[in-house]
């Protein structure tokens, strides 16, 4: 008798388990919707390239913190290629989906291999700060390989975008990680 119940109880929990699992995905995937929906939604005429860094990798680097899964930041840029599919928020670049989905898998390789060192939060800024670097990288690339004519290097040379993208994804990844961190160790203290 106490063995149907066991195996009864172990059933629900399995069940609420792949829940909580399905939902941290499509959280997940809902975190790069959002990044990039705000980076076509926020379309201030600033003129400094690589300013949406802020936000992007702070939506990023929250969700790659706040989760245990191990490619947390690939689903997220999943969602960034997901909704780039849709040719609807006024993006005129062929190669967008490629250049916004490199950071996610940036973050996750190298947050990986650095997760349980010290200094984590300097180590999670300048990840964020180089995963934001691979936009202006691929664009260099696609410029050498393509001709295709980037805006930004145009107007500012090739050094200013790469050094803001770097300095912007710093910032963004620091403020992300910082609140995802902060509020990590204050539910432990609750626990």
């Amino acid at each position: 008798m106490s063995g149907k119940q066991q195996q009864k109880s172990i059933s629900v929990l399995s069940h609420s388990s792949v829940y909580g699992h399905v939902a941290e995905y499509v959280i997940l995937f809902g975190i790069g919707i959002l990044a990039i929906l705000l980076h076509a939604r926020l379309r201030t005429p600033l003129n400094i390239p690589g300013h949406h860094g802020l936000e992007f990798m702070a939506l990023l680097m929250a969700g790659r913190v706040a989760s245990n899964i191990k490619w947390a930041s690939s689903v997220s840029s999943l969602g960034i290629g997901f909704i780039l599919l849709f040719p609807v928020f006024g993006f005129k670049d062929p190669f967008m989906g490629f250049n916004y989905m490199l950071p996610g898998l940036f973050i996750d390789v190298f947050y990986n291999l650095t997760r349980n060192l010290k200094w984590q939060m300097l180590i999670l800024s300048l990840i964020a700060g180089l995963a934001y670097f691979t936009i202006p990288l691929s664009r260099l690339f696609i410029h050498a390989l393509t001709g295709y004519p980037y805006s930004s290097f145009l107007k500012f040379g090739y050094f200013v975008p790469v050094v803001n993208y770097f300095l912007f994804g710093l910032a963004g990844g620091f403020f992300g990680a910082g609140i995802m961190l902060a509020i990590k160790s204050k539910i432990k203290k609750i626990k």
